[in-house]
Parts: C-alpha cells; structure tokens; sequence
C-alpha cells in the first residue's frame, strides 16, 4: 500500500467514513504490525513511538470536549491509527533508511515532442515542455514554496503570496525566486547555458547566497555553467499571459496589477476595496487600458501621478 493511500485510508476510518472493505484492511494491517516490528531496532521503535504519542496526545485533547459516550471507541481507533502510522514508517524506513517527508513529493516528467500542465496546491500552473523532469511536494508546508526543475524548460504562472515567496531549484546552484508573476527557465542539462525569462513581474536569480540580477517584465537572464558567468539579454518576444480575476475584490485587483506591471496602484478610498471583478485581461495590454476598463466597468475613476510607473483610483 503506498503511503498517501495509506494516509487517505486512516482518515476514512478515523472519521467513520470507511466501508466494510476499507476496515478490513486497517485491521489486516493492524493484526501484520508485530511482524514488522520485529525486524526493526528497538532505538528506531523509541523514537517513532515518542512522535506519535506526541500526535496521541493532541488528538486526545481537540476531542475532549466532545461527547463522552464515543470515547473509548475514538481511542480504540487512534490507538490502531498511531500503530498503522508507525508500520507505514517503519516499512519506508526500512527502503531507504531516511524519515518520511512532511509532505510527499511528486515527480513528474516529460517525454520527446510531449507537453504537460501541472496545477500545484497554491495554484500556480506550469507548463511543462518536452523532456522535462520536475518535483514538487503535495502541499506546500513552511514559509517557502519550493520545488526543483531538475531538467528541462518549463513555463511558471505563480500565484501572488507574498507571505510565501515561490523557489525553483536549478543545477548548478541557482535559484529562481519570485512571490508570484510569470516566467519561463530552460535548463537542459546536455546545455551550457541557462535561461530565465521573465513575461509578468518580477523575478530574482541567484547563486547561492549572490544574487545575479532582479528581472521585469520582458527581461531575460543567460548563465552560463562553463564560465560561471551571467548576462542580461533582450527578450526575443512578448509572452502572452492571460490576467484572470474571479469575483477579486479590487484591493486584490490592483495589488495583482501591480506586481504584474511593476507599477504603484494607490487605493485610498476604502469604499472602493471591496468591489469585486470578474474579468480576463492580458498580458500584452499595456496597465492603462486594464484601469480604463476596471474603472468603466465600477464607474470610479483613475488618474495618472508618474507616466507608467504610479497610478491612483478614486470617485
């Protein structure tokens, strides 16, 4: 049983939603764990039994509130949990020798003339070109959402968050780190040079700890791996990237324009925050033809402080 079934199944049953088949197999696996036990150190044993007492515990305590009549029955269940948990662990351990992840990663490639979209759990879309190899976790857990283009080139449209700032890892020790635009990397591994080319907002390259440059809108890095060096080239063309707003309250709108653009979008009136917009733009449309829109569209207003950098919406 692979691990993420196996986690899907535990949860069925703790919440009661298993059928007769689904028990069955819990307890089939239940009644298997002394087997597998046998086979492992005991300071392995101490170890995973101290982590899930820990999540015993907690559980205990968010349920505590709740009837008593069920009581003894729940603790049955996570009791069986917290063994069928610590089976599947031992059993992965026993493979690799290495803990479980937090979240399970996902490996997903790409053969000649094949081309693949993957929607990450944020949201954010990658367009896969072929021959390409690409890992990223279930579920972004921690501050950084993270993932590894270990081969390839790839078109990324992130979502903006900017409490989580988005990471590709490349070879050679560079990093593409962005809160949320669109941009496209080739990085092919039989080539010297690596690619980023920015189509929407804003995007750094780095190398470890240096940073090789910051890239707007149609703005695009080459490094090379032979010379270690970086150079900013003209983009060869625009790219067109669909700006889609689904019942977005304003507040939203213009903070999304706004990275978008690499432009200042100022919203004073609190009035206006929460109207909401359901719209497709793209990227190609230059900021002031999106505002002429959005304005019409509320009938507000907007007006301009700086040419094409600064830009305020009022009554």
């Amino acid at each position: 049983m692979r691990e993420e079934k196996a986690k899907q199944l535990l949860q069925k049953y703790l919440h009661g939603e298993a059928n007769a088949t689904e028990i069955k197999q819990v307890e089939e696996w239940y009644g298997g764990l002394d087997r597998d036990r046998d086979k492992i150190s005991q300071e392995r044993k101490n170890a995973l039994r101290d982590k899930m007492l820990g999540n015993i515990q907690s559980a205990i305590s968010e349920k505590a509130s709740k009837r008593h009549s069920g009581l003894n029955s729940y603790l049955f269940k996570i009791a069986a949990a917290v063994l069928m948990i610590t089976s599947i662990g031992l059993l992965y351990w026993k493979l690799d020798n290495q803990p479980i992840a937090p979240s399970s990663q996902i490996v997903t490639t790409t053969l000649a003339g094949e081309h693949k979209k993957i929607i990450l759990a944020d949201g954010s879309e990658i367009i896969m070109e072929p021959s390409s190899k690409i890992s990223y976790p279930s579920k972004f857990e921690g501050k950084i959402r993270k993932i590894v283009l270990t081969e390839g080139e790839a078109f990324f449209t992130i979502a903006h968050d900017e409490q989580h700032p988005f990471q590709v890892q490349l070879d050679a020790d560079l990093a593409v780190k962005v809160l949320g635009t669109s941009f496209r990397i080739k990085a092919y591994q039989a080539s010297q040079n690596v690619e980023v080319l920015v189509a929407t907002g804003k995007v750094a390259v780095q190398q470890k700890e240096k940073t090789l440059g910051v890239l707007t809108k149609n703005q695009s890095l080459l490094y090379s791996k032979q010379t270690q060096q970086s150079s900013r080239i003209a983009a060869k063309k625009n790219t067109s990237v669909a700006i889609t707003f689904q019942g977005s309250s304003l507040h939203e709108v213009t903070q999304q324009l706004a990275y978008v653009y690499n432009i200042k979008i100022i919203l004073n009136d609190k009035t206006l925050i929460p109207l909401k917009t359901t719209a497709t733009f793209n990227s190609t449309q230059n900021p002031e033809e999106i505002l002429d829109i959005l304005c019409r569209l509320h009938h507000i207003r907007y007006s301009t402080i700086e040419k094409n950098t600064v830009f305020k919406i009022h009554k």
